[in-house]
């Protein structure tokens, strides 16, 4: 990844200081002011109560729903997916400030470098399907019913059986080995890299900003087992953010309000130049949270065609209920005969597909019950699968949409509403509103010595000399017990001159942001700061000694099972209980 240093540090704090961060998220936000602050609906997921707040004077936002939090450049991340160098250049452009770059050619064109070297393989990988050497492939494309226009227009190629073919030819290019490494076309064994597509039909997938970020490969004249290939996660490449061919498919779907989603890169292609041209995949991945997202900037519905087998019917309920819980309305089209939509489009034309498919595409749990062969179940088995319905049903936030399924439910079950609401499996709630949210780690910071260290970390995030001062001088670190928070601490101590937008730039952990952004955005003018650092250290302090008593006590216990001597273990319990009044 590209650190910050090659840009010079300077530039990203002019930058940081003059983005009003306003002016950019109204740009995807409906902001209302309330108080100091602005708030509106998250665009991170999906709410009907605005708990997304932006803080004019500091800076930054934070989600009080979903946890996202930064300045104005992580929100350009986050919302236009892009890269940390594009958000800077990006906001650089909007607010007339020249980014310049420091450093070696090779590392401060790192992100161009990637893009250009994906740009250099997709060429050459086209240009050999359309050669001597990928004339095979390329009958078999066209036999499938491919165009010749379709595959120049999504720049299909062909990488063939050598180990280097691609490497060779890139090498020429200048490209050093950080560039090739952290590319994802290549292997590495034996000290030498190799291609890592060979004897495959390529697909070149582009991101929201139409570059190419990474390939699929499906085999073709080959015995290996994969059939599909596809690049691993690189700098550029980010599988749960990508949709295949949306970048041809953004205003089509735009003007039909609604997207079609199918498996296949030859799908999307074979749709495509049928005129059905709202029609995009995910790229080598489940259906994610993340695709829900970048779905929503686009339409609020969207059309499963999947395939007609049983990996593709289980594909298909899985989506669709991520879709619906995501705030997306989800439909089925029923591909007939165990086809793929590419095969049904080629063999019937597009006449077939929009009349027999979209226009009679059926709701996600109609098709849930008929794929499950609902009315054919014996009593016991259509309770399972009704209960399956439940389980996903509990997840979903719109009361509407939850409310219909239920009457649907109770319809094809003959049982009453009241008693399939009365049945739906509950699920534990433990969410911290108003709290720092849980790390991957499984932290929830509730114990005494986490919400001391929190505290403190509140204390370091203000302008306010005589505390920290106070708190840089009196802290024991090693008071404090959760890893996390003690490395914030320790940033914190060392960037308290810094402004609340600076310092988000400096934590790259998104976990870490959700924190400092929560912390930082709810101010409260009555909060005796340097009161509340001498309660914190006294109660980490405190905390400390109780654990040493503890640990002592328990080497009591060892040795006194053991026949040892406990005297002095008991002594330092007693002197530690009676000089801090534990």
């Amino acid at each position: 990844m590209l650190k910050v240093s090659r840009i010079p540090q300077e530039t990203i704090d002019r930058i940081n200081d003059n983005a009003d961060i306003v002016d950019i998220v109204s740009k995807s936000v409906d902001l209302k002011k309330r108080g100091r602050n602005f708030f509106g609906l998250c665009p991170f997921h999906e709410e009907k109560t605005p708990s997304f707040s932006v803080a004019p004077d500091k800076g930054i936002y934070h989600c009080f729903g979903c946890g996202k939090g930064g300045n104005a450049v992580n929100f350009i991340i986050e919302n236009e997916k892009l890269s940390f160098v594009e958000a800077i250049q990006q906001l650089g452009q909007h607010l007339g400030i020249q980014v310049e770059f420091s450093g070696s050619n090779e590392s401060k064109n790192l992100f161009d470098n990637l893009y250009k070297i994906h740009e250099d393989a997709s060429s050459l990988y086209h240009k050999t399907l359309l050669s001597d050497r990928g004339k095979k492939a390329l009958k078999y494309l066209m036999d499938r019913g491919l165009s010749l226009e379709s595959i120049k227009l999504f720049s299909v190629g062909f990488a063939p059986e050598s180990s280097k073919f691609l490497l060779n030819t890139i090498k020429s290019n200048g490209y050093d080995r950080e560039v090739l490494e952290k590319s994802g076309l290549f292997g590495y064994s034996k000290s030498e890299f190799f291609d890592r597509f060979r004897s495959r039909i390529m697909f070149p997938i582009w991101n929201s900003s139409s570059k190419i970020v990474g390939f699929g490969g499906r085999v073709f004249a080959s015995e290996d087992p994969a059939k599909y290939m596809n690049s691993p996660e690189t700098p550029l490449y980010k599988k749960s953010d990508i949709f295949y061919g949306l970048h041809n498919a953004r205003n089509a779907i735009r003007k039909n309000g609604y997207a079609i989603l199918v498996e296949g890169y030859t799908d999307v292609i074979q749709l495509y130049q049928n005129g059905i041209k709202n029609c995009v995949a995910v790229s080598g991945t489940a259906f994610s949270e993340r695709h829900v997202s970048q779905m929503k900037r686009f339409c609020s519905k969207a059309l499963l065609a999947y395939d007609g087998d049983s990996a593709g019917i289980s594909a298909t309920l899985k989506t669709g209920y991520n879709l619906i819980k995501g705030g997306i309305e989800a439909q089925v089209i029923e591909i007939p005969n165990k086809l793929d939509p590419d095969e049904w489009v080629s063999k019937e034309g597009p006449e077939a597909f929009i009349k027999n498919g979209i226009d009679r595409a059926s709701g996600l749990v109609d098709y849930h019950l008929k794929s499950s062969q609902f009315s054919e179940k014996t009593p016991s088995e259509k309770s399972n699968i009704v209960n399956q319905i439940l389980i996903e049903v509990r997840d979903i936030k719109d009361p509407i949409i939850s409310n219909e399924i239920i009457r649907k439910l109770a319809q094809i079950s003959n049982v009453e509403e009241n008693e399939i609401k009365r049945i739906i499996p509950r699920k534990s709630s433990n969410a911290m509103k108003r709290q720092p949210p849980k790390t991957e780690e499984g932290d929830t910071f509730d114990t005494i010595n986490d919400k001391a260290a929190i505290g403190l970390i509140k204390v370091l995030l203000q302008d306010k000399a005589e505390p920290i001062a106070w708190i840089k001088e009196n802290l024991e670190i090693d008071n404090i017990f959760n890893s996390r928070l003690k490395d914030l601490v320790k940033l914190l101590i060392d960037k308290t001159s810094g402004s609340a937008s600076e310092i988000i730039s400096s934590i790259a952990d998104e976990n870490d942001r959700k924190i400092i952004t929560e912390l930082m955005i709810e101010e409260d003018l009555s909060i005796d700061f340097m009161q509340m650092s001498i309660e914190c250290i006294n109660t980490l302090s405190k905390d400390a000694i109780k654990h040493k008593i503890q640990d002592y006590r328990q080497k009591v216990r060892k040795l006194e099972a053991e026949g040892g001597d406990t005297t002095d273990l008991m002594n330092k319990i007693l002197e530690l209980q009676k000089d801090n009044n534990v």
